[in-house]
């Protein structure tokens, strides 16, 4: 059996590669871009891979250790919205906006409750 985690590990991997390919296209065409827009790019980049992998080792571990299906594809396509969420905010203005505070604390708020849900399983399984 494939675990569901390798479906969204592999959604995730393929906007990895989107979001670098979108820093190395601003820096070839810094010169045409708005001068906040460089920043951005790097900082979507960023947080996607410093939170994206924690979050999928979590979900990983929830599959094996009995979470329902439903409940772990829930959190993945969670992650997912979030995540675009995030990037779509970061890269259209380069102020505060809701698509960017969405995605940015919604992803803290489901890597919390991953967290939590993974020490509720951890102390049953004492």
């Amino acid at each position: 059996m494939i675990p569901v985690t390798l479906l969204y590990a592999g959604i995730l991997i393929l906007l990895s590669v989107l979001l670098a390919n979108q820093v190395l296209y601003v820096r070839l065409k810094g010169d045409k871009e708005p001068e906040w827009r460089a920043n951005a790019v790097l900082r979507v980049q960023a947080n996607f891979v410093e939170n994206v992998p924690l979050a999928l080792v979590l979900l990983y571990l929830l599959e094996i250790s009995g979470s329902p299906r439903q409940i772990v594809h829930v959190l993945g396509g969670l992650l997912v919205v979030l995540r675009l969420l995030h990037a779509w905010g970061m890269s259209k203005n380069s102020g505060a906006n809701y698509p960017r505070l969405i995605g940015a604390q919604g992803t803290f708020l489901l890597m919390s409750i991953m967290g939590s849900a993974a020490v509720f399983f951890g102390i049953l399984n004492m």
